[in-house]
């Protein structure tokens, strides 16, 4: 068994600005999915920017035992629970068992993640 963590600060500013002026870019980083959920928000930029965090912390705590990039990665927002879930999607035949544990918190400025990975088995 193998456990890293993860974690990420981005500013919220960077991502309003990408939301508002630069669309066809945040479309190329986030799956439908998390477009959809951030665009109910009243702020949804702030949401992709945690979301985005989400993703980064994820990654960093997986690359010392598999290289993945961001998007194999999707934040799942589960109704009935108030914790992220997340999905990876690989192109390879590589197979694990993992545990995933994903915080997410934000604020005006600020939006920050962090993740904590287990690796039970990793075959490929």
């Amino acid at each position: 068994m193998m456990l890293e963590a993860g974690t990420d600060l981005e500013s919220v500013e960077r991502f309003r600005r990408l939301y508002e002026n630069r669309p066809i870019i945040i479309d190329k980083m986030f799956f439908e999915s998390e477009l959809k959920y951030a665009n109910q928000k009243v702020r949804p930029w702030e949401t992709l920017t945690g979301i985005w965090c989400a993703k980064e912390a994820v990654l960093k705590a997986f690359t010392p035992f598999l290289q993945l990039n961001v998007k194999q990665l999707e934040i799942v927002s589960d109704p009935h629970k108030s914790f992220p879930k997340v999905k990876i999607h690989l192109d390879s035949e590589t197979q694990f068992s993992y545990r995933i544990s994903v915080s997410i918190s934000h604020s005006n400025n600020m939006a920050m993640a962090f993740a904590i990975v287990q690796i039970m088995d990793l075959v490929g």
